[in-house]
């Protein structure tokens, strides 16, 4: 069975009722849940969403952000999760990673497969999927949350010496909706490592519609790293919640790479005082790759900070978004933000739209953002080349210094080889 949802090119046009059908559309290849506990944040899901529709640029969030690629995508009904061909050709895909981790999550096609996951180190803990959900409501966090086939509740706990690393995996063997959810709960005093790898096997058209949720305890530390490098055709929309109680630090990291269109939802809510939020994004487009990140951290308590850093580096025809809010309420006095987007351009038809965004109603806070577009500067890449190198690699050299703040802090090292190298690669 095959739906194609509505691929009018005019969507903002059509009636409410036709543009919730669209969202029938799709909940009519959800897959049966694993665990009965899902079947209730199913259906709750499936009631909030009778009121809400498919974004349409009339949306603000969505006014730069085309989905009509995804409208004009065929669907199919999942076929049997974690067959045996595909577990083995995933398995195969692990063997070239090889820095040491304390555990590894793999879920392929939403599923967990524990044939090719370990958890059984100190300090990491596999949970019952019952954990509270703390992601925003969003179209497309509670598309998610309806559509779930299976759910990953980790508990982390103490100083862990490497980091855990979870791979979702979406097959080539279906045009579906995967929907992968993991949720874990930092304990109070830790210091943890998390590393999650979106990849896809050659050809992948999935939809892959992902959700993950941080809940930071007390005094808590994580440093997170998101890498989405899934196939060229394939869609890509995930959203990353993070709550922090006091004290706590999140370091965030996200690269993307991959996708004919991807978007990342960045939700940070600041609950306790002492709080401090990094977050550092790069995106990498080439052809006509749709790449877009929209964040927003919200101060809910006093004396706390964030830094975010959001870099673009846009070839061809690429289009690259970003839309950074940070919210100061009356409440968050003391607060110390900044947030800064870059954009570097590659071809004279690539383009952004960029809006970074501060709301403050506190008066005693420091606050700052901006923007900044260029392209490479004709008298560096001469000087280069004066120096011996040839023209590619003059360009390669500034492309590579410029995403360079991004991945400098990035752990351990041979993962931020690979994510140069595969920087490199695009550009070719």
């Amino acid at each position: 069975m095959t739906i194609t949802v509505n691929a009018n090119s005019d969507q903002a046009d059509l009636p409410k009722a036709s543009r919730t059908n669209e969202l029938n559309d799709l909940l009519n290849f959800a897959p049966p849940p694993r665990h009965a506990e899902l079947e209730a944040l199913r259906q709750a899901a499936r009631d909030r969403l009778h009121e809400q529709t498919l974004p349409t640029p009339r949306d603000e969030d969505w006014r730069f952000t085309d989905l009509s690629v995804l409208r004009a995508r065929s669907f199919q009904a999942p076929i049997a999760p974690l067959n045996p061909e595909i577990v083995a050709e995933v398995r195969h895909l692990l063997c070239e990673r090889s820095f040491p981790t304390v555990a590894q999550i793999v879920l392929i096609d939403g599923y967990f497969c524990g044939e090719l996951s370990r958890v059984n180190a100190a300090g990491v803990e596999l949970l019952p999927p019952s954990l509270p959900a703390i992601a925003p409501p969003e179209v497309f966090s509670d598309l998610n949350t309806a559509m779930l086939a299976d759910r990953v509740c980790l508990r982390l706990t103490g100083s862990l010496p490497e980091p855990v690393e979870v791979f979702f995996v979406s097959s080539r063997q279906q045009q579906s909706v995967v929907s992968p959810r993991l949720s874990v709960e930092v304990a109070a005093h830790s210091q943890v490592s998390l590393i999650e790898r979106f990849l896809s096997l050659t050809g992948d058209q999935q939809f892959t519609n992902s959700v993950t949720e941080f809940s930071l305890g007390v005094s808590a530390r994580l440093r997170h790293v998101r890498i989405q490098h899934q196939s060229p055709t394939a869609i890509h929309i995930g959203c990353t919640a993070v709550c922090q109680a006091q004290d706590s630090d999140y370091e965030g990291h996200a690269i993307d790479l991959g996708g004919c269109l991807s978007r990342h939802n960045w939700q940070v809510q600041i609950q306790g005082s002492g709080s401090q939020t990094i977050l550092k994004g790069l995106a990498i487009a080439m052809d006509s790759q749709i790449m877009d990140t929209h964040s927003a951290v919200f101060f809910n308590a006093p004396h706390s900070g964030s830094e975010q850093i959001h870099k673009c580096i846009l070839g061809d025809r690429a289009h690259g978004i970003f839309n950074g809010r940070v919210v100061v309420p009356q409440v968050a006095q003391l607060t110390d933000a900044s947030q800064l987007n870059r954009t570097l351009l590659l071809s004279d038809k690539a383009r952004v739209d960029t809006k970074p965004q501060l709301e403050i109603v506190a008066d005693n806070v420091k606050c700052s953002h901006g923007a900044t577009v260029s392209q490479l500067a004709a008298e560096d890449i001469f000087y280069l080349r004066s120096r011996g190198l040839d023209e590619r690699q003059a360009r390669d050299l500034l492309v590579k210094a410029f995403a360079l703040e991004q991945l400098v802090a990035i752990e351990p090292d041979p993962l931020r080889q690979e994510i140069e190298e595969a920087l490199l690669a695009k550009l070719h």
